[in-house]
């Protein structure tokens, strides 16, 4: 295999070389990175053939600890038994509160829910209301690790998908089983983001080596060497009409950057990195051209900024362009980097 064929399989699993149903998308690629909700929502775009019904989506923390947009059929997948993290638990914590007290304003969160669906402030409020003391409000409503996100991680609420910070009440759920659900998703990893290596795999899923390499050589159908790497793919073959695409415009966190070990990624030019990812865990929204991330882009009303990474032909510049108007309308588009 060479590199062409490896980046356009990547490319066919991920569904940038043909778009799909966003269900499938969705729950293909094991949810979107959706710490940005408007991030999330163009990595669907671009991989979809419909307009996609988001009430069947929600946002909550999965992989990584990080907000995810998941369908709500596969809450019990991701947040399996064991998934709940000792910071999203905090607020259950003997030596950090009275768990009773937790239990109290957890009541009181979901009552309040039973009836609509309500931002963090009206909720907050409402425990506030109830007797919060302002030490209890530290560690209960603590932005990352408070009540919010531990009964998130018990599937009992979670954001909506619209892009507004709104919470929702979930109908009660069964989790799976780790070992079952560790090893579908492994499935589904193969399955849309093959080919991938054990240092890929450990980036996405976020656990030890040791734990997924039995699961990963389990579920692989085929193996083989590239770029001084052992890749695992399932039974998976290209078209013989499978071309790379001149332009796609990447989301930010998007998948085709996130589920990989960044400095084994053959879209990336190794010199670029830290353009691309910052310091505090940023992924930039990108364009590929060629099969190559030459650029990083930035909307911002009706204005699109275009920051080079690499020269870029006039040619390459004018279909990036094109490519501008036919993802976000008629945009002005402005330069940077060159």
């Amino acid at each position: 295999m060479d590199a062409e064929e490896f980046k356009l399989l990547r490319l066919q699993n991920q569904f940038l070389l043909k778009s799909a149903a966003s269900l499938d998308v969705v729950r293909g690629l094991i949810g979107l990175q959706a710490q940005y909700g408007a991030a999330a929502l163009h990595a669907l775009k671009i991989r979809s053939n419909d307009v996609p019904n988001y009430s069947n989506y929600v946002k909550t923390w999965s992989f990584r600890g990080t907000l995810h947009l998941h369908e709500k059929r596969d809450l019990p997948l991701v947040l399996y038994r064991g998934s709940e993290t000792d910071f999203g638990q905090m607020a259950f914590a003997p030596e950090q509160i009275d768990p009773a007290r937790s239990e109290r304003f957890r009541s009181i969160i979901l009552e309040s829910l039973s009836t609509s669906d309500q931002t963090r402030d009206a909720l907050k409020a409402a425990c506030l209301q109830e007797g919060m003391t302002e030490r209890e409000s530290e560690i209960i409503l603590h932005p990352w690790g408070g009540l919010f996100r531990a009964m998130a991680e018990r599937g009992e609420i979670a954001y909506t998908a619209d892009g507004n910070r709104v919470f929702t009440r979930l109908s009660p759920m069964e989790p799976m089983r780790e070992d079952e659900a560790l090893a579908e998703m492994m499935r589904r990893y193969l399955a849309h983001y093959a080919p991938v290596s054990l240092r890929d795999t450990q980036t996405f899923f976020g656990l030890p080596q040791k734990r997924l390499k039995q699961l990963l050589e389990q579920t692989a159908q085929h193996s083989f060497e590239f770029a001084n790497n052992t890749y695992f793919i399932l039974d998976q073959k290209l078209p013989e009409d499978a071309a790379m695409p001149s332009v796609i415009f990447l989301a930010g966190f998007d998948q085709l950057l996130l589920g990989y070990r960044k400095t084994e990624n053959p879209f990336l030019i190794q010199s670029t990195i830290k353009s691309i990812y910052n310091n505090t865990g940023i992924i930039f929204p990108t364009v590929l051209v060629n099969g190559l991330v030459c650029a990083v882009w930035k909307r911002t009303g009706n204005k699109l900024e275009l920051r080079t990474l690499k020269k870029i032909s006039v040619r390459d510049q004018r279909k990036i362009e094109r490519k501008a108007v036919d993802n976000f309308g008629n945009v002005a588009v402005q330069w940077t980097g060159m």
